[in-house]
């Protein structure tokens, strides 16, 4: 584990509006060497202009190393499910295990939340493993209940939180 500010700089938060490949690699090349493909969706998605997570409600947040290395990062899409208005999908979640440990995670989500506020009143997010459905658990997401909400292709799911309403002042 990445001491926080061992050189006396901390990891910076950023709203993402713009990739620098170099900046991402090493990112990119740990989340493959665990088997994930989700920042390799990313960056493609990112490079041929299909996700800039521009659209209202949506975001991209990153943390950043005192070297402007990419360190964690994690979005806000709005669901492409139909039939489900004001729903969001957190996604491409992502913490370089070097830098796991330091709450990262949990602040990188905490800000998708506050971005989310006053766009979304229900957001998704698909677990893969048992860690990743632990950890949105404690991020006070709920496991849904396939048999009373049946989870459709493309847009499947596997746990759920509800936003309060917004409310037009």
């Amino acid at each position: 584990m990445v001491p926080l500010a061992s050189d006396g700089a901390a990891p910076r938060l950023i709203r993402v509006h713009q990739i620098d490949p170099l900046a991402w690699a090493p990112l990119l090349a740990a989340s493959e060497q665990e088997g994930w493909q989700m920042l390799r969706r990313l960056m493609d998605e990112w490079r041929s202009g299909a996700n800039r997570y521009e659209r209202p409600g949506e975001s991209l947040w990153a943390w950043f190393d005192a070297n402007g290395q990419a360190i964690a990062v994690g979005g806000l899409n709005v669901e492409p499910a139909p039939g489900r208005p004001g729903t969001g999908r957190m996604r491409r979640f992502y913490v370089h295990p070097a830098w796991r440990g330091h709450g990262l995670a949990k602040r990188l989500v905490n800000a998708v939340l506050a971005s989310a506020q006053g766009h979304f009143s229900r957001l998704h997010v698909n677990c893969e493993s048992p860690e990743s459905a632990t950890f949105w658990s404690r991020c006070g997401f709920a496991p849904i209940d396939a048999q009373r909400e049946p989870i459709e292709r493309p847009a499947r799911y596997t746990h759920v939180r509800l936003l309060p309403q917004y409310q037009a002042a």
